[in-house]
């Protein structure tokens, strides 16, 4: 329960053009995997097993949190697998080493955003067909005089 809490604080936080849910200097409080550098996650990718392991878990807790929480949402990712998600974190990590996980992570959901899947769907459910009318204009022409 305390993680889900924590969860719904960074997302809200870290979307604060959405919902303003910072304290009032503007800061909030993250943990974990969050925390860190991105040079931190370059080097977990870099050695692989629990370092890594405890920035993916972190990330998919954020994903999953995001799609608790954000309106429409069902799947930030949408189409994107997790590996292209993770690519591209580290192609930004890159550019931005001193930046913490948790904006990079948040700077990602923004990208997603407009491809996530809206629903479980994936698509808007098909319109029922439109039945046509059976009777021809000649069948009309007894009924006016």
């Amino acid at each position: 329960m305390i993680r889900k809490a924590i969860f719904l604080l960074l997302i809200l936080s870290s979307h604060a053009s959405n919902v303003h849910a910072r304290d009032f200097e503007d800061g909030y409080a993250v943990y974990g995997a969050g925390a860190e550098p991105c040079s931190s996650y370059l080097t977990a990718m870099q050695k692989g097993g629990l370092e890594l392991e405890f920035f993916i878990d972190w990330l998919i807790g954020y994903f999953s949190a995001f799609n608790v929480i954000m309106p429409n949402t069902y799947n930030i990712l949408g189409e994107t697998s997790f590996p292209a998600a993770q690519g591209w974190l580290e192609r930004h990590c890159k550019r931005y080493p001193n930046e913490l996980f948790v904006n990079a992570t948040a700077r990602l959901t923004e990208v997603l955003y407009p491809t996530r899947y809206q629903s479980e769907l994936k698509e808007a459910p098909a319109k029922p067909p439109v039945e046509k009318p059976k009777s021809r204009l000649g069948d009309v022409s007894k009924f006016v005089k």
